[in-house]
This record gives structure tokens, sequence and C-alpha cells, in this order.
């Protein structure tokens, strides 16, 4: 029940407004406010009608005439459909069904546009007695190849074809004709339907759709229709009821996925049933589906009813709902206080909306307390938010910069006419040009199928290929990047690839070993499959610069390839562009100038002057404009529009040392971020940065991230996602990581590629911390796969291994020399040290171990005690983050025998202030050239180096220092182990107390470990493999997984076959699993191939047997 509104003048906030949006799908009804007539078109209905007569011209006869369709149907039909004289309803509705049963979709839609051939060669009453007639047929159970009896269906629950969303449009056209039909005639038609409802059911159902206005008909179809019991006809009758009974009666039959596919259904639902909806969309809601929410949340929004608001209220943490609730707030301000003053305040997203409703109406509200219309708590609120508000300390407009007060979009632009200079070509040569290294790179990439594929008789492949011209659509690929030389040479210039698997690295691989001769396979494959576009980058010809410049524009998904090819081959794009970018109006103008702009931008505004001025002064005039304007000017034709949900009284106020940001300027702010692209930032955005408080603006764009989740993540504003690349901070990717990490489980594999650039871009020691963390470890291989991939390019960049950029990437955590962190609360202090699991803990002055780092109180330092406590928080959430990786990180090392050099050591291991807390409880070899062993150490307290027998000992600059593994550690062992006991120390993984195998006697002739085979296992313990460097394989058909494997180097692998196997996303659903194999293979073997490709356990060093047997007795034991 709705609440009485306020006294006085306030807005009527009662009455039912029907949504222009609704109009444009809804079946009218008579009566309806500003119903017009429509515009009925003969000749387009005509068109459409030559259209299907000539995608099927024969079959509308072959149903008419099929043996089982009603013989009276075949008569009417068929006299209609050759134009005999005297034509029937009847006639016209089984050629409407017919064509409907036999065209393929896209022309089934158009079948509305017969209505219009009725209405305009036989009039009106023609027209509504065909639909009562549609109404009473259907197409046959018989099922044909190409065509399907029709007849006549009478009982009640029958089913009939009208309810069809082409059929019922059609009789919408109809029912719309009727609507707007003089009195006189509407009268006479509805005479005439009622004595077709004498004739059964389906007839009396197609009156109360053409006549919805007849609530004595709706009344008595809806009752008739409970008996019934067909939830065909309760969508038709959903589209006429108007009172409370007949939604009643109506909407428990209904299925919400109706809806989904057809709008006019919903919103002629709305339009007739008003408020009384609102059951009816919140049990459809209930559903829990996002497509439902999407499609009921603005119409409950818009029923102007306490119970609809409330509705949005209680969900307002649910995808989707929040964009919907300001939309009604904005429609109805004052229900939109009165109900959210009435929340708890302790609801923050409900409070923030509070804030920004009053903020937004400030003078209603105000009007609201002083004259008493709401309850005193509430009245407090609002009061609370408008002294809060003018309590804010604005930095004033004359100490910000012009960017933040006046930006470009605020003011008039003019609008220079472009000279248009045609006929310029650009002639270049295509060119083939290596980055350093990529060639090499290019051609040793491995793709799923190189094990079995090397196999292939590469001879035949051709013959087939040739013979067939194609070839099948993955050997294909692999003819060209794997066969010989010989054979693929003489057809890679004639090979156009439209379809290929793993279309990337394949067409990499073609191009390092065919070099310029396979540029016309790689351009015909990146227009084909968007995947195999980085297959161009060492190109530059004019036919690449106009892809890249398309797709710079066009292709959210290949602008970053884009631009990098733009900016890695300027000179020879500009020149290409530049006859574009003068030329004739249109797509390929703006995109050569969008082209040009970005290489402008990316620093090389001379190789576009310089390539303007080599088509002549007319062209280099006309091009300078683009080279001149100030980047802060460079502004879209249409600039983008704010959403509600992004407004800034929502956000947290960025601040600078005179105050905080006007909210015009936290607009401003928010008009930049939109008119951002990820890789390419508004220029103005810098000015921003310098200007105004980084935590803050950190924080702003954090609350704009969560404001565009609530608002269901819309791929049009994911500007507000990427922001976190151009404000973000070390806090913001503390907090995103565990999203990105979570994203691909939920159908978000995109959108976590996308946090991963973010990550890049933020780019301080803590992100790519992170970064390299999802690297190493993550549960979906896909974002595992591009982390390492961005990982590479900031290795490449920095010319390193990626271990070695792993080593760098530790941050010191503001940790002393001494590995500790001292907390200054003031009066008293705090030390913070680290365990052997790199867990802290907190001593006080005199040493003694605290349970917890104590809050601040009373007598501490205001400013500094809570910073200090802030920084500790900051501190475990960080290396919470990193401990078990640089754990792990070391056990790997020890097993895979990484080694670093003498300065290494010194500098990223010993010298870390956080790493050196495990560094010094591990013992350390000193290997030679060859890789034996010749010495041992551990690094003491005070980083001094000590043996065995606690000598001190020197390392070298050109030493080599590695783990040390207790396998090389032979008679060194129980001394080193006795010296570990002797200091307490305890060690963070196990080493000299480490379990060791060795091969049985025969194992080393085998490839595989037959101890482990028909081991049955569950399901669950196996896992615990991925934690030991393993990691499950390909997924196949219907999700499946059937081993486990982990790389050995050389080319191999160790593989875990297993049956039945895993299902991704419910790896218990098979309990129990049965090792089939534990064996030793060649990479790239595919799994239906294994036993073809394996080598033998002996060719493994020792320590990779043994970490190998004791991983799987682990999870076997």
């Amino acid at each position: 029940m709705t609440a009485e509104k306020p006294a006085g003048t306030l807005p009527d906030e009662d009455a039912f407004v029907i949504q222009p949006a609704w109009l444009r799908t809804r079946y009218a009804r008579r009566g309806e406010p500003g119903l017009k007539s429509r515009k009925v078109d003969g000749d387009k209905a005509r068109a459409v009608l030559a259209e299907f007569n000539s995608a099927a011209p024969s079959r509308v006869r072959r149903v008419l005439e099929h043996p089982k369709t009603d013989p009276e149907i075949t008569a009417a039909g068929l006299a209609y459909h050759l134009e005999e004289p005297d034509p029937t309803p009847a006639g016209a509705a089984a050629v409407a069904l017919a064509w409907h049963s036999v065209l393929n979709f896209e022309h089934a839609e158009k079948v509305p546009a017969l209505a219009d051939l009725w209405l305009t060669r036989h009039g009106l009453r023609f027209a509504v007695e065909a639909v009562v007639e549609l109404f009473t047929m259907a197409v046959g159970e018989e099922r044909g190849s190409s065509n399907w009896p029709l007849h006549y269906v009478a009982a009640t629950p029958a089913r009939f074809d009208a309810h069809k969303k082409a059929l019922l449009d059609l009789a919408g056209r109809v029912r719309h004709a009727l609507a707007t039909a003089p009195d006189e005639e509407y009268r006479e038609i509805v005479a005439l339907l009622a004595a077709q409802r004498e004739a059964g059911f389906l007839r009396r159902l197609a009156t109360s759709f053409l006549a919805p206005t007849e609530r004595a008909w709706v009344d008595a179809d809806t009752v008739e229709l409970v008996t019934a019991g067909a939830d065909s006809h309760a969508q038709v009758l959903l589209t006429s009821v108007s009172t409370k009974e007949q939604v009643d009666r109506v909407v428990p039959m209904v299925e919400p996925w109706w809806m989904l596919y057809h709008a006019a259904l919903l919103t002629s639902f709305l339009i007739g049933a008003g408020v009384h909806a609102l059951p009816g969309l919140l049990s459809w809601l209930n559903t829990q589906a996002a497509e439902y929410a999407k499609r009921f949340l603005p119409a409950i929004g818009a029923i102007p009813t306490d119970e609809a608001f409330a509705a949005l209220l209680d969900r307002v943490d649910e995808r989707y709902v929040l964009p919907e609730l300001q939309a009604a707030a904005a429609r109805f301000p004052v229900r939109a206080i009165r109900l959210l003053t009435a929340r708890p305040a302790t609801k923050r997203t409900l409070s923030e909306l509070l804030h920004a409703h009053v903020l937004a109406h400030p003078e209603l509200a105000a009007r609201l307390v002083d004259e008493g219309a709401l309850p005193e708590a509430s009245a407090a609120r609002v009061r609370d938010v408008l002294a809060r508000a003018a309590d804010v300390d604005e930095a004033p407009v004359e100490t910000l910069p012009p960017v933040l007060v006046s930006p470009p979009w605020t003011a008039r632009r003019t609008v220079r006419k472009p000279t248009v200079i045609t006929g310029l070509t650009c002639a270049d040569e295509v060119v083939l040009d290596w980055a350093p290294g990529e060639a090499e790179a290019w051609s040793t990439l491995r793709f799923e199928q190189m094990g079995w594929a090397a196999k292939l008789d590469w001879t035949a492949v051709s013959a087939d290929r040739q013979r067939r011209r194609t070839g099948t659509w993955f050997r294909t690929g692999l003819f060209f990047a794997m066969a010989p030389l010989s054979l693929t040479l003489p057809q890679i210039g004639t090979w156009v690839p439209r379809d290929l698997w793993e279309p990337s690295e394949i067409m990499r691989v073609v191009v390092a070993r065919h070099g310029i001769v396979a540029y016309p396979a790689a351009v015909a494959a990146a227009k084909a499959m968007p995947q195999a576009a980085a297959a161009l980058l060492p190109f530059t010809s004019p036919e690449v610069a106009t892809l890249m410049a398309e797709w710079y524009s066009r292709l959210k998904s290949l602008r970053t390839l884009a631009l990098t090819w733009l900016t890695r081959h300027p000179v020879s794009a500009a020149r290409a562009l530049v006859p574009a970018a003068v030329g004739k109006a249109g797509t390929d103008r703006r995109y050569a100038e969008s082209a040009l702009l970005a290489i402008v931008a990316a620093g090389y505004p001379d190789a576009v002057r310089m390539a303007a001025r080599s088509y002549g002064e007319e062209v280099a005039a006309e091009v300078e404009p683009l080279i001149t304007t100030d980047p802060l000017d460079r502004l879209p034709a249409k600039m983008p529009v704010i959403p509600e949900w992004a407004d800034p009284a929502l956000l947290p106020r960025p601040r600078t040392p005179a105050g905080a940001l006007p909210l015009d300027s936290a607009r401003h702010v928010l008009t930049m971020l939109a008119l951002s692209r990820l890789a390419e930032p508004y220029p103005g955005l810098e000015i921003v940065r310098e200007t105004v408080d980084r935590r803050s603006l950190a924080e702003f764009a954090w609350g704009l991230f969560r404001r565009w989740q609530a608002a269901g993540m819309p791929s049009k504003e994911a500007w507000a996602f990427e922001a976190l690349a151009h404000l973000g901070d070390d806090d913001v990717v503390r907090r995103l990581t565990p999203l990105l990490r979570a994203w691909p489980g939920e159908g978000g594999h995109a959108r976590a590629v996308t946090g991963l650039e973010i990550l890049s871009m933020i780019g301080t020691d803590v992100a790519l911390m992170h970064l390299h963390g999802i690297a190493q470890k993550v549960k979906f291989k896909g974002l595992k796969d591009r982390a390492n991939e961005k990982m590479a390019e900031v290795a490449a960049a920095l010319e390193l291994r990626p271990e070695q950029l792993a080593d760098r990437l530790l941050p010191d955590f503001g940790l002393d020399g001494s590995g500790s962190l001292t907390l200054d609360y003031g009066p008293r202090r705090f030390v913070v040290g680290f365990d052997e699991q790199l867990k802290p803990f907190v001593t006080d002055e005199a040493g003694k171990r605290v349970k917890a780092l104590p809050k601040p109180g009373a007598r501490d330092d205001a400013e500094l005690a809570p910073e200090a406590y802030r920084r500790f928080s900051g501190l475990k959430k960080d290396v919470r983050t990193v401990a078990s990786d640089q754990i792990r990180r070391l056990e790997q090392a020890m097993v895979d025998g990484r080694r670093w050099t003498g300065p290494e050591f010194a500098r990223y291991l010993v010298g870390h202030p956080l790493l050196v807390h495990i560094v010094r409880r591990v013992v350390w070899g000193v290997y030679d050239a060859g890789g034996a062993l010749t010495g041992t150490l551990r690094v003491a307290e005070d980083r001094s180096f000590a043996d065995v027998d606690d000598a001190p000992v020197t390392v070298p600059d050109d030493a080599t220092i590695g783990v040390a593994h207790p396998l090389t550690l032979g008679d060194a062992l129980p001394g080193w182990a006795e010296v570990f006991a002797d200091y307490e120390i305890l060690q963070p993984f196990p080493q000299l107390g480490r379990e060791t195998f060795r091969l049985e006697p025969g194992e080393r002739q085998r490839a595989d470990l037959a101890r482990f085979a028909d081991v049955t296992v569950p399901a669950t313990r196996l896992l615990g493999l991925e934690r030991r460097g393993w990691r499950r394989g390909e997924v196949g058909d219907g999700g499946h997984q059937g081993w486990f494997e982990r790389d050995l180097g050389d080319d191999l692998v160790m593989m875990v076959h297993m049956d039945p196997g895993m299902a991704v996303g419910a790896v218990d659903y098979f309990p129990e699993q049965r090792l089939v194999e534990v064996s030793v293979e060649k990479a790239g073997a595919s799994y239906w191939q294994r036993g073809k490709n394996k080598t033998t356990l002996g060719d493994l060093d020792e320590i990779q047997v043994s970490e190998i047997i004791r991983d799987v007795n682990e999870v076997t034991a």
C-alpha cells in the first residue's frame, strides 16, 4: 500500500506513467494516451511477399497441398496464394502460417508485414477475421524435411501457433489498426467479434487479443484459461489483462522466459496492468537469472508505489539493481527520500545513495524537513547530509588547473571544414622488419598438436591439400607450420587460410619459417581470424597499415596490437595512411586520422609530418593541424555521457592541498576517464595526477569501479573499470587481484585479462608482484598463460629471464636493513619481525613478543599511531600475498637446480630485507662451471657466510650459488642437520630432513613408474599435485581432463594419466581416480598418442626422479 504523500504541492508520484520506450514494442489498446494510427505500408508489404517467393518459390504450395493438410485449408489457402477472385480470411491466414513454417528465421521475422497487405488489399474487417482464423490453425506434428501439413485445432488446451512471436506481431498490427479505427467502424467489428466468440475458445482468445478493452471478454477468458491450463494461451492473454483479478489468474501460468525474446508481451502487460503488474514482475525476477533482472528491473522501477521502490531497496546489492534504483529515485524523488531515510544507516550502499539523492534535490529535501513531512529520525538524516555538504572544504576554483574548471568540452567548439585531396596512393613495397630475436622466438613457438603432428606423412598431406585445394581445417595449418620447406614453399603463396586451430601460434610459426613469402597468407588469416593478427606485426605495407588503422578505431580486442604496430613502424604507417587521412569523408578517413593521432601521441610527430610532405605542400598543410592541435582539444565528435550510477556525489571526493574537488570538477575527471582508453589516457589525466592527492584519486577510482560492478558491469562503460589503470595505487592492486583470480570461474575471462593489463599499467612493485603471483599460481590456465605473457613482456623490456625478473619484483615493504620494521606510536614503539614462514610478529620495546599489535590509544600520538597501525595492516596483507610464493620459489629452485651469480645472491637474496629471513634458514651450495658442488654454506644472523664447521666463508663474485638438494650434500648432510638443530633454525620447507628416493632395479630402462600403476586415489587428493608444480592437462571434449603433467626441461614432461579423469568445475564428479600410468614423455605428445613418444626414466637426473616419486607418493599415501 502506498503511503499518503506529504501535504502541499509536492510532485504527484502516484500516477502510473507509460514509459516512452514501452510504446515502441507494445500491442496497442484503444484509448491509450497519445495513441496514433500507424502507417500501413502496402508497397513494403508487397516487396516482402516478393522476397518470400524468391526465397522459397514452391514450398508454400507444397505445404498447402500436403496430403495431411485439412482440405478446407488447402482450398482456401491455394485460392489466396494464387490470387484467385473472392479471397477469404481463412485463406490469408493459411498462407501466412505456411510462410512462417517454411521460411528461415531471418525471413520469418518479416511475416508481420503480411498484415499490411491484408489491410491495404482487403480492409480492416478482413484482416480482423484473418487473425481469428489464424488463431484456430496449427502446423501439424508430422515434420518433414521440406514441408509440414496445416490443420484446424479446436480443443481449449490444444497446441496452436498464433502465439509465436512473428505471428503474434502480425496480429498485433491488426490490433493496432482496430484500436485506432473510427468509433462506428470499431463498434461494427466488435459486434462481429462477439459473434465469433460463440465458436470455441481459440476464437474467443483471438477476440480478447484484438479488443483488450472489452473487459468482460478478458474476464471470461482468463477464468476459462485457469481451467484449460495451457501456457501458450496465457501469454496471449497477458497482453490484454487490465484488472487485478485478471492479472492474478494469468500471471501464475506465465513463463518469464517468454519476455526475454518477445518484448511486446512485457510492455503490453505493463501498459494494461499498471500497478497490478508488480507481484508478477517480482515473482519472475526471483528466478535469479541475470537476463531476467535486466528485463524486469526497469519495469519495477517505473511502478509508482512504495512496494515497488522497497523491492529495489531490498535487492540493492544484486547485479543490475543500483542503476534502476537510481533511475527510480530520480523519477520519484519524494518517495526516494522517505524510503531511503527509513532504512538503517548501517547499510552503506543505501546511505551513499541517500547522500547523493539529497544533494541532487537539496531544495526538495529541505522542504520535506521544514514542512514536517518526514518522521524526526528521517528528517535528522536529511539535515545531516545537507549540513555535511555545506561543511565540505571545497578547493577554490582559482587553485585548480583550467582542465578541472573549464575543460575543452564545456566550450563551444569550432569545427574546421576539412579539405579533400583525392588521387593519392602509397606504393610502398611489402617489407618484413623483424625485431631483435623475434623471428627466433616465433620459430620455436609450441602448439598443442605438435607432438602427434610430427609423425604425419607430410607428402600425403601435401598431395591431399593440392587435390582438394583445402585440406582439413587443422592439418593445413600444421602443414605450413611443420612440413619440410621443400613442400610448403611452392604452395605458401596461394594459401588463403580461413579457419585454423590455434591461429595465433601457427601463423607466427608460418611467418618465421617462410619470411616475406608468407605475407599473403598472414593477411588473409588476420582478416578471417582476429587471433592471427599478431602475425602481421613484423610486416609493413599500405594494406597492413589500413587494417591496423581500422582495428585501432573499431575493434577493442585488437586495439592494443594495432597501437603496437603503429608505434613500431611509425614512418611506414604514416606514409601509408596520409592519403586516406586527406581523402573523402567517411570511415576510411576517420580511421586514418585516428591512427595518425596515435602515432603523434606516441612521440612521432616528425614521422607524420615528413610523410605528409612527401605528398606535397597542400597535403602537408592539411595534415599539420593533426600534429599541432593541443592534445587536450582532441575530442570525439560525440562526447561520452556519464551514467547516473557514476554520479560524483556517490563517489569518494578527490582532494587537493586546498580542499576537496568541487562536484563539477569531479565530473570533469569522470569525463576524462570516459574519453580515455586503456593504453591511451586522455592527456588531462596527467594534470589531474599532478594536482590531486594520489591516495584520494585511487579511492575515487575504486569507488567508481564498485559502482560499475553494482550496475552490472556494462561493457559500454568499461572505462570505469579501466580507470583503475590510470588512477590506481597499491591498495587498489590488493583489492583488485582477488577479483581477477575469481572472475574466469564466473564467466569473466576477458574481464580478468583486462585486469592483468591494469596491473601492468599501474606498474608499481606491488602491482608487478601480484601480476607475477597470478602468472605463477591461479586455477585458470587461460588467465595464467596471459599473466605469463605480460611478465614475459616486462622481462624482455628489461632484458632479463622471467626468473630473474621475479627476483627483482619483490618489494622491500619498507623494512629496514635488519629486515624489521619499527612502528612509532609516539610514546611507545613496536618492532615487526618474521618467522620461518614469513609470518610477521610484533615485539615491544623490551623485545617481548605481543599477541597482536595494539590499536592506537588515547595516549598515543594522534597522527603517528593510526598511520603506523595502517602501515602494519598493509604490510600483513602484502607479505601474506607473497610469503608462500617466495617459499615455494626457493623450494622449486632447489628441485630445478636454479643458480644465482654471486652478485645476484648477495643483492636479491641475502640483501633483501624480507627474503633474508628464509634465506638464512636453508643450506646453500657453491657450484663450479660444470655444475658440480664445491662447497656449502649458510647465511648467519649478521648476513655473513659460514660453513658446516661455522668457519667463515667468502663467496667470490664469479661463484654460482643455489639451494642445495639433500641428494647432493652427501656426507655433509648429518653435519648440517646438527648445526641447524643446535641453533634451533626452523626451515621454511623440508630440505635437510627431506625424503629422497631412487629408482628400483629395472626402472631405469622403463618410461613409466610401475609402482604407481592401478593405484586408486581420492580425486581431491590428486589436486595436491598442483601445489607441487604440476598442472592439469588440456581440457578435452565435455570439459574432461585426463592427466596431470610437470615440465622436466629438455623437451620432456612427466605425465600422471588417470581414469576416468576429472570434469572441469566439478573435480569430485568422479570421486576416485585410478592411476593408469606415471610416465616420462616428450612434450607436446597428445593424450591419444601416449606410448609412442616416450623416453626412459634413466634420462632424468637423480633429483628429478626423487622429486617425482616424492610428489606422487604424497598424494597416494
